[in-house]
């Protein structure tokens, strides 16, 4: 992508009036068709730099001219420009790219480039074959690649069998995304998980035959890990786990079992458990010390309950784990709508967890 930044350096008094312009030149973008973009103003009026400040971003380099000549050919920018002139001392325009980050991590790539239809895949897990949906970033790769895994609400023909939300939001910034469905999910083979939970809800057999269907799904993520990691397109050095739900549990379990996962993002794992399952806690609690990779633990205030985050949290403390935890403001009225944070509150926790990949995928 390509960054244009223009810089406004105001004379004695006319501060004001050159944010005035820039304003009404943002207008004038809308007007003839443009993105507004974005005006910074100096924090510190007595610091050094520019007064008022704009910015936007765009695909291409061909985007970027085209924008310069919509500029170049409406009158009213021109009259504003000279305008401008007169309450200025200097002007700078910087025209930028971002390039990769450590270890070749990119990132910033216009949604519109992207393939919002992930391809098809089949993959073995003991007996099982399961279905998994990959989303690619343009390119060959190889890519990094985030592994996320569905809570227990996926059945075929579900609304969201591919989560594509927060798989494009991942390509937008160079990685892949592959969400594979574990058994008995979606359109995957095996039992479903309740027929292997037949026990009265939250009963002390029940609890134990939770955590070991759990454990059975958790074979499942590590399959997928593998398969995904043979893919010409993905680079197997630099690949994540994350989900949400039973999705978050199986991330931690993941991230337990296996140490070549670079980094792994938890939403919410048995938020909807915690509080009446004491064995899938403590099961939880025990696998989270086993985990030598960053770790993020994510929920939002008004979900089930916010212990899987805060006990899991206070359990790591001191022992070395490197974990980062975080409660997000109530998403929602209820607390479904908290529980379903990661996939649809991308724009909350997006900033967040793109510095967490940058730093560790």
């Amino acid at each position: 992508m390509i960054f244009e930044r223009t810089h406004y350096y105001a004379r004695p008094g006319q501060r004001d009036a050159v944010l005035a312009l820039r304003r009404k030149a943002c207008d004038v973008r809308v007007a003839i068709g443009l993105a507004a973009g974005t005006i910074r103003v100096k924090a510190d009026a007595s610091a050094d730099g520019p007064d008022v400040a704009w910015e936007s971003a765009f695909a291409s380099e061909q985007a970027h001219r085209a924008d310069l000549d919509a500029r170049a050919a409406s009158a009213d920018f021109e009259a504003i420009r000279v305008e401008m002139r007169g309450a200025i001392d200097r002007f700078e325009r910087l025209v930028e790219q971002r390039v990769a980050g450590v270890g070749g991590w990119g990132g910033d790539i216009d949604v519109a480039a992207l393939s919002y239809v992930p391809t098809v895949h089949e993959f073995a897990s003991g007996s099982y074959r399961l279905k998994g949906f990959l989303f690619t970033p343009p390119g060959d790769g190889p890519f990094p690649c985030m592994v996320y895994n569905h809570g227990s609400g996926v059945v075929e023909g579900h609304e969201d069998n591919a989560t594509p939300g927060v798989a494009v939001l991942l390509n937008s910034w160079g990685i892949a995304c592959f969400m594979p469905h574990r058994r008995g999910y979606g359109f995957s083979a095996g039992p479903d998980w309740r027929s292997e939970c037949p026990a009265p809800a939250f009963s002390s057999e029940y609890n134990r035959q939770l955590v070991q269907r759990l454990a059975g799904e958790c074979d499942d993520v590590l399959a997928a890990f593998v398969y995904v990691g043979s893919l010409p397109k993905i680079d197997p050095a630099r690949i994540g786990v994350m989900g949400s739900s039973f999705g978050g549990v199986n991330t931690l379990l993941a991230a337990s079992r296996e140490q070549r996962f670079r980094c792994a993002i938890e939403f919410a794992g048995a938020a909807m458990n915690w509080d009446r399952n004491p064995v899938i806690a403590a099961h939880m609690i025990e696998a989270a010390k086993k985990v030598t990779m960053p770790i993020f633990f994510v929920q939002a205030a008004n979900d089930f309950s916010t212990r899987p985050t805060t006990d899991i949290a206070a359990a790591l403390t001191g022992t070395g784990v490197p974990f980062e935890a975080k409660i997000y403001p109530a998403f929602g009225h209820t607390p479904n709508e908290g529980h379903f944070l990661a996939g649809r509150g991308s724009l909350v926790w997006g900033p967040d967890m793109r510095r967490f990949l940058e730093k560790n995928l």
